[in-house]
């Protein structure tokens, strides 16, 4: 297969995904958080290199580790743990060694510049440890929802970085004050994140218990973020 399409598709952790799941092998594995791919040789001669060599970053997990070291999308790799990273398994193998807390030297090129930067790994974060379907819904709104796990994303073809849950049916006839659309994701409920759809059933019904009107939800969709108030019937 080639680099190009060697995705890790989830994160950088100290197991990576590629196209399935490795199992864990350390006791704590390390968040990473960031999304790379390895260099074709199309992709060498694109940045005038005669050989492939690297990995480039696709994409960086908000507040994760990678994205508080200052590793941007469209960074190369080219040294990762004190090794010179000249192909897509030689990360994979460094990374697998990693555990929560590591602090890790990274060099990276970006614009032509040599850049060393240190990234300080974490344990794995809730929402990235989804792995089964978990589904709920709240009939009186007409709104049912998944947890977002790698198939999910996959089927609804969403953004990587997303965290959340996904919307995967809507009533029309009760869900007509509802703003929202089938694959769209709710990351947040009055500014508290959220990753299993039970969690913000359970908000609702506690608003309806406590008597309040409205929440507030942070929706990811095709054109981007926005607010979006749920009225609690």
């Amino acid at each position: 297969m080639p680099y190009e399409n060697r995705f890790c598709a989830v994160l950088l952790t100290a197991v990576l995904f590629l196209s399935c799941q490795v199992a864990p092998l350390a006791a704590e594995p390390a968040f990473v958080g960031m999304q790379v791919q390895g260099v074709s040789q199309k992709v060498a001669a694109a940045f005038g290199i005669d050989k492939p060599e690297g990995v480039l970053v696709r994409d960086v997990a908000l507040n994760g580790p990678a994205n508080a070291a200052g590793i941007h999308r469209g960074d190369m790799i080219i040294k990762f743990a004190g090794v010179d990273i000249d192909t897509f398994e030689k990360l994979v193998l460094k990374v697998r060694e990693l555990s929560a807390g590591d602090s890790v030297p990274i060099t990276v090129t970006r614009q032509g510049k040599s850049l060393d930067l240190t990234m300080k790994t974490v344990k794995w974060t809730a929402p990235w440890q989804v792995k089964k379907g978990i589904f709920a819904s709240v009939p009186t709104i007409g709104l049912t929802l998944t947890a977002l796990t790698p198939k999910v994303r996959e089927r609804f073809g969403l953004r990587w970085g997303s965290t959340g849950v996904v919307i995967t049916l809507i009533d029309p006839e009760k869900a007509t004050s509802l703003d929202l659309q089938r694959g769209e994701i709710i990351h947040q409920v009055n500014q508290k994140p959220v990753w299993d759809p039970n969690d913000l059933v359970k908000m609702y019904m506690e608003a309806k218990k406590q008597g309040t009107k409205t929440l507030l939800m942070l929706v990811e969709g095709s054109s981007g973020f926005r607010f979006s108030i749920l009225k609690v019937k």
